[in-house]
């Protein structure tokens, strides 16, 4: 039995779309419930109940969104094993408070925040369990107003100098601001701490010259505000990474259950990586991130201008813990560390714990030998 209850981290995000149901390939219904705190379990039905945070609008972990839309989980947890979810339709903020108040077990979260809840062992015990994908433009991504250079551009980067810029702090999009602005020993006028809504409403208002966010809210304002890309990870050749981080005591008391996830997970990351743009992935997307138009989520995970345009893949599947994703974390933390954002440069010893990961991959027979690869 799945109970769904989506919560808002910002006060005017605090109603959320009702009773929804989704059929596809999978033909399974799905029901959204509308709150601001779990409801009770439902104590007609014994057994665990496995508490996950996700965010629907946060491509390079929309694995996540699509275990609990198409019920990928069903069949892969325990018997009697119930799952409730929370839907953070702002960022990671409340899925890192809701992981230190016990409220869920396990969060997907970005290359930042995923640091800053597990090398602080007085926010609790959490581990690195699994990676959900690893991108470069994903939630590396600076959009400017109309007039800015292109793309990537030389000129692109010394357009910030002397500019407004607002991005959420701690965020993904605010650890690929910093080493923009540092590698391109620029500075500008300010740079303004904002949520997704009140930056995307600061840009519409040219209250601010450009933003730093994450796909798909990048290509929305693209679509609907005549802004432009000026700056992604291709520009300074970074990586990002989305995280599935859970709480050490999940580990030890039920490590079956993180195990049943993460095949649901590894179900969901091989969708992505195969054929994103079916109908069954596409409608599962559109019924998370409501509100966008099937056009913008595919050109937001395509880069494409048109859908009709198929470039490169814009993530990769590695899901363990790879010695490339280690190098990611340990060079983002002595970063971290640096700017005073982190109390140690270096990665707590146990943070990272994917045996799970890869007891699913052997029990597959590793089919994801090619997993280093966007298309398997």
């Amino acid at each position: 039995m799945e109970q769904c209850i989506c919560r808002s981290c910002r006060s005017i995000h605090r109603s959320v779309r009702s009773a929804c149901r989704f059929a596809a390939a999978f033909a399974i219904g799905v029901i959204c419930c509308a709150g601001q705190a779990f409801a009770a379990s439902d104590q007609s039905v014994s057994g665990f109940t496995l508490r996950v945070g996700y965010q629907p609008y946060y491509a390079e972990a929309w694995s996540g969104a699509l275990v609990r839309e198409l019920r990928l989980y069903e069949g892969r947890l325990p018997p009697n094993v119930r799952t409730e979810f929370l839907a953070a339709t702002m960022g990671a903020e409340v899925l890192v408070s809701a992981l230190q108040r016990g409220e869920i077990d396990v969060a997907y979260l970005g290359l930042a925040p995923t640091l800053t809840l597990t090398q602080d062992l007085s926010r609790g015990d959490f581990r690195i369990v699994g990676v959900s994908s690893v991108s470069r433009r994903l939630c590396n991504v600076i959009i400017a107003k109309a007039g800015a250079p292109a793309l990537n551009s030389p000129a692109a980067l010394q357009w910030l100098a002397g500019k407004r810029v607002a991005v959420p702090r701690g965020s993904c999009a605010d650890l690929f601001l910093a080493d923009v602005l540092e590698k391109g020993q620029v500075a500008p006028a300010r740079v303004f701490n904002q949520s997704i809504d009140v930056l995307s409403a600061s840009l519409k208002a040219s209250a601010v010259d450009a933003v730093a966010v994450w796909e798909p809210v990048a290509t929305d304002l693209v679509r609907t505000t005549g802004a432009v890309r000026l700056l992604d990870g291709d520009g300074i050749e970074e990586r990002s990474a989305a995280f599935i981080v859970a709480r050490a005591a999940l580990l030890r008391d039920h490590a079956d259950i993180v195990v049943g996830w993460l095949a649901a997970e590894r179900a969901a990351e091989l969708l992505l990586a195969s054929d994103p743009e079916t109908m069954a992935t596409r409608e599962a997307l559109a019924r998370q991130a409501s509100g966008l138009s099937r056009e913008t989520l595919l050109a937001a995970w395509s880069g494409a201008s048109s859908p009709n345009q198929h470039p490169a893949p814009p993530a990769t599947f590695p899901f363990v813990v790879t010695p490339e994703v280690s190098l990611m974390l340990r060079d983002a933390a002595a970063r971290m560390a640096q700017r005073g954002l982190l109390a140690n440069p270096g990665l707590r010893a146990q943070t990272i714990a994917d045996g799970a990961t890869r007891q699913v991959l052997a029990a597959a027979g590793n089919r994801s030998s090619q997993s280093g690869k966007a298309y398997p």
